[in-house]
């Protein structure tokens, strides 16, 4: 009986440490996802790609208000947010190069905010 109940104890404290591992890994899975739509509209913007800026620029936006709404990120992220709608705002007008910067400011701020998630977590 003994020997039961410590054979359960364990094999439900293995399972809450995985679950955890698990939620863990997807509660930055949208900044992850922020940041690598964010670092293909710099690397399009750099080629003086217009649209496909515009187009990662809008998926990095999406991923980091979701980030947001799911209590993920911090003041980084908001910062991130708001050089991404700066972003799209001049490729939408045909400023690449102005796009360009405003994507690499939020770049460097999803980057900033995910490293202080990862830290966070424990990973």
């Amino acid at each position: 009986m003994k020997r039961t109940l410590i054979s359960m104890i364990t094999i439900f404290a293995a399972a809450l440490f995985l679950n955890m591992q698990v939620y863990a890994d997807s509660h930055t899975a949208h900044l992850d996802e922020a940041l690598k739509h964010a670092e293909e509209a710099v690397v399009h913007g750099k080629e003086g790609h217009v649209n496909e800026l515009l187009e990662h620029a809008k998926e990095s936006l999406m991923h980091a208000k979701a980030a947001r709404a799911a209590g993920e990120g911090n003041t980084h992220t908001d910062h991130g947010i708001k050089h991404m709608e700066d972003a799209i705002k001049h490729a939408e007008e045909g400023h690449v190069d102005v796009a360009t910067k405003h994507a690499q400011e939020a770049v460097d701020h999803l980057r900033a905010s995910e490293l202080s998630e990862h830290e966070h977590s424990g990973h």
